[in-house]
């Protein structure tokens, strides 16, 4: 039994079939940079300041997956496939940009960041079009805060009962990979890159009833004044309201997920549906 089937086992709470949004679940793996360093005695390593002249390699985004969230292929891209770099940056580009929504733990201070400057800056592609981001490590921090000590996709994953990481980065492998074109390192560190997004995929499933600003996803035909904009489900009124500065609002909770949301209906503008 692999990893993706355990994941099926677990009880998490999936996007409702029919939601028209794309989601993409996405993950990296780099080589690092290297400099040179001039230095009289060690403290002078201390804190030392790169400066660009002395940089001999910038670190770079080497290998991509990513899977479309409805789909159980999981797409693998590396700077090593036919036709190098410049066909990896672009078929990259093309890939993020059919994307309304990209999911990934600490996608937004790593992934992102690092594809944007490979893209952009390096392969002188046109900007993306915008693109909402689910950062799962950013919901650890916001909602659990220190009762999470440990956030790390391989820790909270095994915390919580999701099958995680089954190996580690290596960056000596890395390196034999892109200097030494080892064909076995290539093969681990991608195998790795995979099973990191199948991780993901679970914990943002997991982590779903608790992101109050996940981005409205729509399901054709439904309502979605009444549809949870987390997974797409049926949501059902209850008793309790929402109490904010001046007034209240009336609630409603997911029957699948169990998010709550309030219904905001002010006569300066349309009802909309908020998180809480």
């Amino acid at each position: 039994m692999g990893l993706a089937d355990d994941l099926a086992e677990e009880k998490l709470h999936t996007i409702r079939k029919g939601v028209l949004n794309k989601i993409l679940i996405l993950d990296v793996e780099r080589i690092p940079g290297i400099t040179q360093q001039y230095w009289w005695d060690r403290g002078d390593l201390k804190n030392r300041y790169i400066h660009y002249e002395t940089v001999l390699r910038a670190p770079r985004t080497t290998i991509l997956c990513a899977k479309w969230y409805d789909s159980d292929e999981v797409i693998q891209l590396a700077e090593w496939d036919k036709g190098g770099r410049k066909r990896f940056l672009k078929r990259v580009h093309s890939l993020m940009k059919q994307a309304d929504i990209i999911v990934g733990h600490n996608v937004d201070g790593a992934d992102l960041p690092w594809l944007a400057g490979d893209l952009h800056i390096e392969g002188r592609l046109p900007p993306l079009p915008p693109i909402k981001s689910v950062d799962t490590l950013k919901v650890l921090r916001k909602v659990f805060k220190g009762g999470a000590p440990f956030k790390s996709l391989d820790a909270f994953c095994q915390i919580v009962g999701i099958p995680s990481k089954t190996d580690r980065y290596d960056r000596e492998a890395m390196e034999r990979a892109v200097t030494e074109k080892s064909i076995e390192d290539r093969e681990r560190l991608t195998a790795y890159c995979v099973g990191d997004v199948l991780a993901t995929q679970a914990l943002y499933d997991w982590c779903r009833p608790y992101i109050p600003n996940h981005p409205a996803l729509f399901v054709e035909g439904k309502d979605k004044m009444v549809t949870c904009h987390r997974c797409g489900h049926d949501t059902k009124p209850i008793p309790r309201r929402y109490v904010a500065n001046i007034m209240s609002y009336s609630m409603r909770q997911c029957v699948e997920c169990g998010g709550y949301s309030r219904i905001s209906i002010e006569p300066e503008r349309l009802s909309i549906v908020r998180s809480v």
